[in-house]
């Protein structure tokens, strides 16, 4: 039988890396949620207002991940390129989830605009985390 190490479990779970991206990751949510809370007091619709908070919130993810976060720099102009667009591509899918499922939320269950966006601004955290993780942001050598 494996005994755990929870010590190594420890390291894992919290260091510099999983500190700050939880960090940034909450003042992206309160990004995401202060944009929408915005928009829908101005009368915007909820489904405009949302899409506004996803695109703000993911420009101001990007340059905490990719700076502070995962500490990544790139030698050239088309490694930026490259990253990027993987970042794109992954928050994107990220975004996809979010904007659809706050509207299937709403729209189906009848559930508050305002807490089905808090709802899936949390499971998208978990998300972005392990795209960024193992997609975007990756170690190169």
């Amino acid at each position: 039988m494996n005994k755990i190490d929870y010590k190594k479990l420890k390291n894992k779970l919290l260091n510099r890396e999983t500190i700050l991206y939880t960090i940034f990751g909450i003042l992206t949510f309160f990004v995401g949620i202060i944009v929408y809370q915005v928009f829908l007091y101005f009368g915007v619709d909820y489904k405009i207002s949302n899409l506004f908070s996803l695109i703000l919130g993911k420009l101001f993810a990007y340059v905490m991940n990719k700076f502070f976060v995962f500490r990544c720099r790139q030698d050239n102009f088309n490694a930026f390129l490259k990253e990027f667009m993987s970042f794109v591509f992954a928050r994107g899918l990220t975004a996809l989830v979010d904007y659809f499922g706050v509207i299937v939320m709403v729209e189906i269950f009848g559930m508050d605009k305002l807490l089905s966006k808090y709802l899936f601004q949390i499971i998208v955290i978990f998300m972005n985390y392990f795209f960024g993780k193992q997609m975007v942001f990756k170690k190169r050598s």
